[in-house]
């Protein structure tokens, strides 16, 4: 279940030293499809790779709005997505991130998710989770860097495959 965690009115809704923070529109598909269409980026993540320009289209769509973008000058260099699945063990929001394989180990995605959780916090969300598959590493690293401590691991069910996944709480 998607859940509408983002309710940002400005164009603009969050800016740190380098980045701004905003929700996605159809003037970033190419973008888009340059994050998620990268197999090692979905690999790691555990989604699925986009195709085509069009599943970007229909991902902005779909997730919008619950989807914030990552922009440096005028790119969009990564994506933060909000969701919850009350069928998990933990009633909790949960983010997800990905990042253009250009942009990563600058410190953006940190910069970014610790602008969103402390925006976050102060609209009173502050029960915040992640989940990361076993062997990223790099987003272990992130989590850890802005607040978030292992929880737990179990087997979900991601698009009728059975995965192990760890779970991070905003400490």
């Amino acid at each position: 279940m998607i859940l509408s965690l983002f309710d940002f009115e400005d164009e603009v809704t969050i800016t740190t030293e380098r980045l701004a923070l905003r929700l996605l529109d159809l003037d970033d598909a190419e973008d888009v499809f340059e994050i998620r269409g990268d197999i090692d980026t979905t690999s790691d993540a555990g989604v699925p790779c986009m195709n085509s320009l069009e599943d970007a289209k229909d991902y902005i769509l779909d997730w919008g709005e619950n989807s914030v973008a990552i922009v440096l000058g005028d790119e969009v260099i990564g994506l933060i997505e909000s969701y919850t699945d009350n069928e998990l063990m933990f009633d909790s929001t949960f983010l997800g991130y990905y990042m253009k394989k250009s942009h990563r180990g600058k410190g953006y995605m940190t910069e970014a998710l610790t602008a969103l959780k402390n925006e976050l916090a102060s609209e009173g969300h502050t029960d915040l989770m992640l989940w990361i598959f076993p062997g990223n590493v790099a987003s272990e690293r992130v989590a850890k860097k802005c607040g978030f401590s292992h929880l737990s691991g179990c087997v979900v069910d991601i698009g009728g495959y059975n995965q192990y996944v760890n779970f991070y709480h905003n400490a």
